[in-house]
């Protein structure tokens, strides 16, 4: 598991399961204030649990999942 600290600065894109695939539902810079982790897209703040901490992914350049590209870190959202 990843600690709020090792990645705050890094890009996240949250997916969800699609017919054909993923979509990307929500994407940007992780930022850690000492106290919450949250997505920052724009203006908008998504706080992010300890349980959606513990399922990020890490991207890796053979990721076969078009969406995850230019991400450091990707998750698969609850329907």
């Amino acid at each position: 598991m990843f600690q709020p600290a090792h990645v705050d600065g890094r890009r996240l894109v949250i997916l969800q399961q699609h017919r054909r695939g993923f979509r990307a539902i929500a994407s940007g810079e992780l930022c850690h204030d000492g106290d919450m982790l949250a997505l920052i897209t724009g203006t908008v703040e998504r706080p992010i649990s300890d349980a959606e901490l513990a399922a990020f992914q890490p991207v890796s350049a053979q990721s076969r999942i078009p969406e995850c590209r230019g991400f450091d870190f990707f998750l698969i959202a609850d329907c």
